[in-house]
């Protein structure tokens, strides 16, 4: 199925049906090589050209993280439920650059993570990580040829993962930040104070303070306080400080930093709108 010549958002006319209040929000701000922006907003995938121009990439598809690998192609999932019986089910699906729209892995019943066989956070190695919450919270990491490792997490209920260049990932959960050297099978909570630095300015579950991770061009890792409507960079020596804020009525949920040095936030309101932010290295900003 070839979708790459869909119409502009003005010719559709498709709004931005996010979740309902209280669920969790898309975090993934992704970038390929010929510079094509693409992002989630529960309803559809959205794609930002390099001159600008936004339209929808894959139509009618729920995903809360996005990838891109060597060769241009985008994965992203397809999480669904039973309305008569609540069963959750899923697909991975995968967008080549020339438009063709295929799934990696057909729907199934469940959650992605009960199954642990596809995960949307690499390693520039290659590595694949996992968060698992079935049997108890963990990391799984796999490498070549179907090496797989596991560490267990101190935390419940682990959100987004971040590889960092030092080796380790650094894990949200909820208002704090865990950090797991999947070397020595060794995890432990880092970061507690983050909360303190956004004070809760918008009313979410406490599992959704801390959404998405992402580096900066200097390795730097930056953090989106979705309670807090700001965005937290962390030093490599562990220093904290707001690098950045939203706007009243709405809240980063996560990010990227492109080449140019340009901050791209995804940021969703209290209405459940989506949209990105630009931030320029000039100061100034950019609304798509």
């Amino acid at each position: 199925m070839k979708i790459g010549s869909l119409a502009s958002l003005v010719g559709l006319g498709v709004l931005s049906l996010a979740a309902a209040a209280g669920a969790q929000p898309p975090v993934s701000v992704v970038m390929d090589s010929r510079g094509f922006v693409y992002y989630s907003d529960l309803a559809n995938v959205w794609r930002i050209s390099p001159t600008g121009n936004r339209t929808v990439a894959v139509i009618g598809v729920n995903t809360h993280q996005l990838y891109i690998d060597a060769q241009d192609r985008l994965y992203g999932e397809d999480a669904t439920s039973d309305d008569a019986t609540g069963q959750p089910y899923h697909r991975v699906w995968r967008l080549d650059p020339d438009g063709t729209l295929t799934d990696v892995i057909p729907q199934r019943a469940g959650y992605l993570w009960d199954y642990g066989d596809f995960g949307f956070v690499h390693d520039r190695a290659g590595v694949t990580y996992i968060l698992q919450r079935s049997g108890g919270p963990s990391l799984v990491q796999i490498r070549g040829l179907g090496r797989v490792s596991r560490t267990t997490l101190p935390r419940s209920e682990p959100a987004f993962a971040l590889p960092t260049p030092d080796g380790r990932v650094v894990i949200t959960a909820g208002r704090d930040l865990m950090r797991a050297d999947p070397r020595r099978q060794q995890a432990s909570v880092w970061k507690t104070e983050l909360a303190g630095l956004t004070p809760r300015v918008r009313e979410v579950q406490d599992r959704h303070f801390l959404l998405g991770l992402w580096l900066d061009n200097d390795g730097r890792i930056c953090v989106a306080s979705y309670a807090g409507a700001a965005v937290i960079r962390i030093e490599p020596g562990g220093e904290a400080s707001v690098i950045a804020r939203s706007p009243e009525s709405w809240a980063p949920s996560g990010g990227m930093v492109g080449p140019d040095e340009s901050m791209w936030l995804l940021e969703f309101s209290v209405t459940n709108e989506a949209r990105v932010r630009r931030l320029l290295p000039d100061g100034s900003e950019k609304v798509y």
